[in-house]
């Protein structure tokens, strides 16, 4: 099987056809459900879209550690997203549906359509409307997505748009731990790789349906992406002023007005002669100057005064 048929382009993927597997119970009680596409698990390539960056949340009572993302939809930048946002909706749609024709099967009693509204998670996430508290479907959406993260490790590769590895994750089972990227450090993240305000293309995986705690959802996680990180104008180290026209006129000028200015100054401050000087009057200059000089500098020494007594001859 080929990796085209592992996955779908988002645009083009049809949720009509999905399947649903058997529910399983796992240890703790939870119960999922797989959805399949054409026998497979569901894997999309979603169109470059924005994100928010990827965020971390500590659980305080175990200390236990997740990590998530948001797609922000903006179906007004290219026909790709907007065919992807209206097949996300036909997604939620079915599964709401699906959840009650099969209610007795997957919570073990009769439910409402209502009902299922109340208990299930939405794939897409609008923002409230602040006077109805309601939410605002005028409004483009975010779509959650997790970051695999289990014990110790990340499960995602992240790519440049170069295609350039920036983060592999360490095999299980290998003793190795840390960013296997070549030419990465091994304790860089997808944290430091995905920053706030990137863009990202690529692979997202449908983990299925889960139920517990009487909620339910359908969840996506991240598998394979390219990133195309903000462009900051000020921390990056790179000039990102452009060039003008205009401004190389100016430039010119300027270099023109400081050329001129130049030789100005380099004809003002050249020596002038007379025709009858000659050596020996520069010497005798010299001469002058030095002596003036050794006047200044030399300090007076503080005369004392002497008081000479005469001797008067006596007439004897």
């Amino acid at each position: 099987m080929s990796a085209q048929q592992l996955f779908v382009k988002a645009k083009e993927f049809s949720p009509s056809t999905v399947t649903y597997d058997e529910p399983q119970t796992n240890k703790r009680g939870g119960k999922s459900v797989s959805i399949r596409l054409n026998g497979q698990p569901i894997v999309l390539q979603v169109p470059l879209m924005l994100t928010w960056g990827v965020n971390e949340w500590v659980d305080e009572g175990n200390g236990s550690v997740k990590y998530d993302m948001a797609l922000q939809f903006d179906p007004q930048t290219s026909s790709s997203q907007t065919k992807f946002l209206s097949a996300m909706k036909e997604f939620q749609e079915k599964v709401s549906n699906d959840a009650v024709t099969n209610c007795k099967k997957w919570f073990g009693k009769q439910m409402s359509r209502e009902v299922i509204d109340a208990l299930m998670y939405p794939m897409l996430k609008y923002r409230k409307d602040k006077a109805t508290g309601e939410p605002d479907y005028t409004a483009n959406p975010t779509m959650k997505l997790k970051v695999p993260f289990w014990e110790g490790r990340f499960n995602v590769e992240i790519y440049g748009m170069d295609r350039k590895a920036l983060y592999l994750p360490p095999k299980f089972g290998k003793g190795t731990e840390g960013n296997q990227a070549p030419n990465q450090d091994p304790v860089s993240t997808p944290l430091e790789f995905v920053p706030k305000a990137s863009h990202i293309k690529g692979l997202i995986r449908c983990n299925g349906m889960w139920f517990a705690g009487g909620k339910c959802g359908v969840t996506f996680q991240l598998v394979q992406v390219q990133v195309r990180p903000p462009t900051r104008l000020v921390g990056s180290g790179n000039c990102h002023i452009i060039d003008d026209s205009d401004d190389d006129e100016i430039v010119e000028d300027l270099k023109k007005k400081d050329e001129a200015t130049k030789i100005e100054d380099e004809y003002s401050n050249h020596p002038t002669f007379d025709d009858d000087d000659d050596d020996d009057d520069d010497d005798e200059v010299v001469e002058e100057v030095v002596e003036v000089v050794e006047e200044v500098e030399e300090v007076p020494k503080k005369k004392k005064k002497i008081v000479r007594r005469k001797k008067i001859k006596s007439d004897a």
